[in-house]
């Protein structure tokens, strides 16, 4: 039996991406909101996730993702724990890799535009500074 760990949300950017680096491995990390919403057929339901990327995501990232803006993303799921004044926290998180920058409706600017990290090397979360 094969595992899967893919995925996909479409929605819109809740804070401006942090930009950091990794001590000693100067390898750019990138942090940022993204609200998903999901109408039924008499509510609407906005789940907040979690983003981070890596490498060269990160920093474009940095560049061009700003508050309010629809975005593409692709990736994986990732579970992370760590202990804070001796209480046990734990949250889920998606890592991006692959993000495509999503025109409104309304807005005629290009659509297409996307970047793709290319693998990278596993990476120890107790590394990020954040």
């Amino acid at each position: 039996m094969g595992f899967l760990n893919k995925v996909m949300l479409l929605g819109n950017v809740t804070r401006n991406p942090e930009v950091r680096y990794i001590p000693g491995r100067d390898l750019p990390v990138a942090k940022f909101g993204l609200a998903v919403n999901r109408k039924t057929r008499d509510k609407e339901e906005t789940c907040f996730i979690d983003i981070v990327a890596f490498g060269r995501t990160a920093e474009m990232c940095g560049e061009y993702i700003t508050k309010g803006m629809p975005i593409l993303i692709e990736g994986r799921l990732s579970y992370n724990t760590w202990e804070h004044e001796g209480q046990k926290r734990s949250k889920h998180e998606v890592v991006a890799e692959n993000i495509q920058f999503v025109s409104r409706r309304n807005d005629s600017s290009d659509s297409g535009s996307s970047y793709k990290e290319p693998s990278a090397d596993s990476i120890d979360e107790d590394d990020i500074p954040f």
